[in-house]
């Protein structure tokens, strides 16, 4: 068995977008972790998406598809990942933009992004135009 212990929690107000601002709350005995993580301007947060329910099959931007061609939160394993870009960082709280997760939203870890998980161009199926 996989166990995985919550590092802290989402605060988002309203629905969550590219351009909403949230705050990603780390509780106090990881908060000495966050250090030299202001220096980056992006970083990848990973959560767990406990409201999930997973389906197999969903429908995406009109196509039948199975989750895994998909970014559905309904999968086996309900883990979400959002590449966000840092505002500003105070003790335990970051805030942040492009976060795709609700409030309340347990965070499971946090990495600095830096070239390397940049890709130019990747392939895409013509039904999942991603805005």
């Amino acid at each position: 068995m996989i166990n995985y212990k919550p590092i802290g929690y989402v605060e988002v107000n309203g629905q969550p977008s590219r351009k909403t601002e949230s705050t990603i709350v780390v509780f106090d005995e990881y908060s000495e972790g966050l250090l030299g993580l202001e220096q980056f301007s992006h970083a990848i947060v990973i959560y767990h998406l406990h409201l999930a329910k997973f389906e197999s099959l969903v429908k995406d931007k009109g196509e039948r598809v199975g989750v895994f061609a998909t970014r559905s939160p309904n999968r086996p394993n309900p883990i979400g990942i959002s590449v966000v870009e840092l505002i500003e960082i105070q003790g335990n709280r970051l805030k942040v933009t492009g976060i795709n997760a609700l409030d309340g939203t347990p965070v499971l870890d946090i990495k600095p992004y830096d070239k390397w998980d940049s890709i130019p161009n990747p392939r895409v199926p013509k039904w999942h135009n991603v805005q």
